[in-house]
């Protein structure tokens, strides 16, 4: 696997670690301030790095794209909404109605979901369409610019669509209006990855642009902690994007992912930390699907059999509850995704 491949694996990495830091609510307030950073990022990662790697591949159509899509992120959502209904087990049977509409809605307001996380699944599959869209009329310019200008202007009207459909107070399924908005997560992740290819020779980075990336971070983490700061908590499934608007939401999140990122960068050359940030980048979505019902199932099934130390402070917000909770459901979670992950020989 290339040095590229494995930073990015490793950004997704952090990132699922950063979603299920931000889910311990038991430990860090609503409005916290670890709570701000830990939520300007943790979802906007996912999106640059979807932006990176979406391309649109010679040959195939746009049903073989979508298909492909829906194959690997409807399929699953689906498959753990599901099972989230029948572990949730509600003691009103007109409670499954109302969960099976919900999942068919695919969106995390008014407890629509049991397992909440999931709601990302279909969102990001309606926002991979999208940018599938920009790029393929980016495609119409026959000159690098003028590509880059269609693809800039059509996302930023789709942004616009999004910004309108979301001020009507009018939830659409699968967040399809938040799939708009947060198009400009993949065009930077596509100009990161287009900025790459034109700067990279023979798999290293110049010495120049090591340096104005290293210079870079101190104005980004600055940027980073002022918009946060201003801004408050965001909560990209309730349509909540903070106090002073969508732009501090995009200068944050891109200034936190740009540090974050970079710091993924080095991690990838230390091999230990490379391998273990991967494996939890590798499985990062079927954690994403799991880790709340590991939460739950950790509270009811295991803490009860730990040392007394455990259990005395599991609960509280010091060293001991706050370590065995985000290890534990960390570890629970990767290992509850690699059972669940397909052998090589069933995948397409």
């Amino acid at each position: 696997m290339n040095r590229r491949k494995v930073y990015l694996d490793v950004a997704k990495g952090v990132a699922i670690l950063l979603v299920i830091l931000g889910h311990m609510n038991r430990f860090f307030t609503y409005e916290g301030r670890l709570n701000q950073v830990v939520y300007s990022v943790q979802l906007p990662i996912f999106l640059l790095v979807g932006g990176y790697l979406l391309r649109v591949k010679e040959g195939e159509t746009a049903a073989q794209f979508v298909s492909g899509k829906f194959y690997r992120l409807i399929q699953p959502y689906f498959f753990f909404a599901f099972f989230s209904i029948l572990y949730a087990w509600p003691a009103d049977a007109s409670r499954y109605c109302f969960y099976f509409a919900g999942m068919l809605w695919g969106i995390g307001i008014n407890d629509y979901l049991p397992n909440l996380p999931i709601w990302f699944l279909p969102m990001f599959f309606v926002a991979n369409c999208w940018f599938y869209l920009v790029l393929r009329v980016g495609r119409l310019g026959k000159k690098p610019w003028q590509k880059l200008a269609l693809e800039a202007g059509l996302t930023a009207l789709i942004m616009a669509a999004g910004w309108r459909i979301k001020r009507t107070e009018v939830r659409m399924p699968w967040g399809f209006e938040l799939a708009m908005i947060l198009q400009g997560f993949f065009l930077a992740g596509h100009l990161w990855r287009l900025w790459e290819e034109r700067v990279i020779t023979e798999g290293k980075l110049p010495l120049r642009w090591k340096k104005i990336l290293a210079v870079s971070v101190l104005p980004a983490l600055v940027v980073w902690a002022f918009c946060v700061k201003q801004n408050g908590r965001v909560d990209i499934n309730a349509a909540w994007f903070g106090y002073t608007g969508l732009w501090s939401f995009y200068l944050a999140a891109l200034a936190g992912c740009y540090v974050i990122i970079l710091g993924c960068a080095i991690i990838s050359q230390v091999r230990p930390l490379a391998w273990i940030f991967s494996l939890f980048g590798k499985n990062s979505m079927v954690i994403m699907a799991v880790h709340v019902p590991v939460l739950i199932w950790l509270d009811g099934m295991v803490t009860p059999l730990m040392p007394q130390i455990i259990k005395a402070n599991h609960m509280t917000k010091n060293v001991i509850g706050v370590t065995y909770h985000f290890v534990a459901i960390a570890l629970l979670s990767l290992f509850a995704a690699m059972l669940l992950r397909r052998p090589p020989h069933w995948k397409k």
